[in-house]
């Protein structure tokens, strides 16, 4: 569910400051039957070797909502794929997002097309973009621990900021031109 622009694509539909935030009943409503959760500084900080209780109490209620819930994760914490491992909910590590093939795969186990699933992650160039290029609903959210990151990942955050300030030229060159149309209708 990219946006018209070029750069849409590496937008999320909608926005939340943490997973805990986002409206899941809105998701089911608009159609959405599987919720796909990145790992780290999503529903984890960077090397945590657990997910908080919190975040099993909300699988929980998304699973009692009637969602899939699923992980998909470049992760290869091996502490923190022991302990996912025996979650009941489909998971996939070292994924290569943005890469389809583990979006893909993550929905097949869910057994859900791309349409109705919904991708929810904290960085646009692997969680958002992956999921927009099969045409997911995307949710991005702030991350946990933005100063616990892995190296690769504070690479991405520099894509991301120049992205966003792409976006923001972008939107005032928009809004100049509108002005200009309007002034020559005048």
């Amino acid at each position: 569910m990219t946006g018209s622009s070029f750069l849409g694509i590496f937008f999320p539909d909608e926005r939340a400051t943490t997973v805990e935030d986002v409206d899941y009943q809105k998701l089911i409503d608009s159609g959405i039957k599987a919720v796909i959760f990145d790992l780290d500084n999503t529903i984890a900080r960077w090397g945590d070797e657990r997910l908080a209780e919190e975040i099993i109490d909300l699988f929980e209620r998304l699973t009692s909502m009637g969602l899939k819930v699923g992980i998909l994760s470049n992760s290869r914490n091996e502490v923190i794929e022991d302990f996912v491992i025996d979650l009941p909910f489909p998971h996939l590590f070292n994924a290569n997002k943005p890469s389809r093939k583990g979006f893909r795969s993550i929905l097949e186990e869910l057994d859900v097309s791309p349409q109705e699933a919904a991708m929810i992650g904290d960085q646009l160039l692997t969680d958002v973009l992956g999921a927009n290029r099969l045409n997911m609903f995307t949710v991005r959210v702030e991350p946990i621990d933005p100063e616990m990151e892995y190296r690769f990942t504070k690479l991405n955050r520099i894509g991301e900021k120049t992205l966003l300030f792409l976006r923001e030229v972008y939107r005032f060159l928009r809004r100049i031109k509108e002005a200009a149309c309007w002034n020559n209708n005048l």
